[in-house]
């Protein structure tokens, strides 16, 4: 059903600090399973693989399925699921030690996963139509820092929030995700207005012979091999070098909350400078930065420093990719998106086993160098021949 114009929501930088705030809700809640796991090992008497199997299914329905949810949303109008994903999302996950049962538990965690997966296509359908009009780049920066920092403040957030209260009383976290859910609503961002009176269906056939759109993504996800690897591998890295716990936590903090400024800054760009220029610039500095960090892997401020820097290449890609991305398919910007936003991480964690077994061969420092540069190299030449698309192809609402 289409929206009326008074109900849209306007172009401006406040109408993006909510959805940057929604954003930062969604991630948050998306990011504390990890903390949680240790708990339910205890409550539910689970090995180690079973515990690794709830983050599994967690983190597919998360990623995998926002394609398609994406695909969905472009051709059915389901925007208006956008504020309830969030404030439901945070609810099963929080309820989650509510759960009698392994099962349960189980069922419980995919459908706050499969919540949670609505809401980067659904968002992202909005923020083009409320972008202000000369600062495009750095407002899907601002709205994807929102997600970037809920991310890499959950886990320290959820720690402290369970060294209070226990398992049960972690359903009092949720609150947030109502809150956000009621000022989205108050704010009508959960309307959007399509540019055609009907939406064609998205086919592969369509896809495959988009060689601008396969190459630009394509070009992404080998990024998102490395990027991930590191997310995953920096606290095992520090603890297989004797460092603690701790050690590798901070590390993880300083790479995230670069992801952050990473983001920020690639937006910012955006509005300057070519896209293409920043996505393969990103490349050139994560490769360098990474590579000089790998090399020397402790805990000086200059590591921080560089491991920082890696965290912000590592992510810019993101941000002028979705930019590129929904240029290239105006009229499915939430399937645009969805690639770039969530199925980037699903392709990226499904590589990280083989960074694992390299790490069982040569160890993790040298396996972090072995994905990080023939994966920037590959992503680098792949991006060379695509041309990119004017600014003025893109359509605002």
């Amino acid at each position: 059903m289409q929206a009326s114009a008074a109900a849209l929501p306007a172009p401006g930088w406040s109408n993006i600090s909510v959805m940057s705030a929604g954003h930062f809700v969604s991630d948050f809640f998306s990011g504390i399973l990890p903390v949680l796991l240790p708990l339910f090992a205890v409550q539910y008497h689970i090995s180690y693989s079973e515990c690794a199997l709830l983050l599994t299914i967690f983190s597919v329905a998360c990623n995998a399925l926002q394609p398609g949810i994406g695909l969905w949303a472009d051709k059915y109008r389901i925007t208006y699921l956008l504020p309830y994903s969030i404030a439901l999302s945070a609810l099963l996950i929080c309820a989650a030690g509510w759960s009698e049962q392994y099962w349960l538990l189980i069922a419980v965690l995919l459908l706050s996963g499969l919540c949670s997966a609505f809401f980067h296509p659904l968002s992202a359908g909005v923020v083009p139509s409320i972008y202000p009009q000369r600062h495009r780049g750095l407002a899907a920066a601002v709205y994807i820092a929102g997600g970037n920092l809920g991310a890499a403040l959950a886990p320290f957030i959820t720690a402290l929030f369970l060294t209070i209260f226990n398992l049960k009383e972690l359903i009092y976290l949720s609150v947030p995700g109502f809150l956000i859910c009621a000022l989205m609503l108050k704010r009508h961002l959960h309307q959007r207005e399509f540019t055609a009176p009907a939406v064609d269906e998205v086919s592969l056939g369509h896809l495959v012979r988009s060689r601008p759109f396969v190459l630009l993504n394509l070009s992404v996800y080998l990024r998102s091999i490395p990027h991930c690897a590191f997310m995953a591998f920096l606290p095992l890295l520090y603890a297989s070098l004797g460092g603690s716990s701790m050690d590798g936590a901070f590390a993880s903090m300083i790479y995230m909350i670069g992801m952050t400024a990473g983001g920020l800054a690639a937006g910012s760009l955006a509005d300057r400078f070519s896209l293409k220029s920043i996505i393969l610039g990103s490349y050139f500095i994560f490769a360098l930065a990474g590579g000089l960090f790998i090399l020397t892997p402790n805990t000086s401020l200059i590591a921080m420093a560089l491991l920082f820097i890696a965290g912000a290449a590592g992510y810019a890609a993101v941000p002028a990719g979705m930019i590129w991305s929904q240029r290239l398919m105006p009229r499915h910007a939430s399937f645009a998106a969805a690639l770039m936003l969530g199925f980037t991480f699903a392709v990226g964690y499904i590589f990280t086993p083989f960074t694992g077994f390299l790490g069982d061969l040569y160890g993790l420092p040298r396996a972090l160098l072995y994905t990080l540069l023939p994966a920037l190299l590959l992503s680098l030449l792949t991006l060379l021949p695509v041309h990119e698309p004017p600014a003025d192809k893109y359509v605002l609402r």
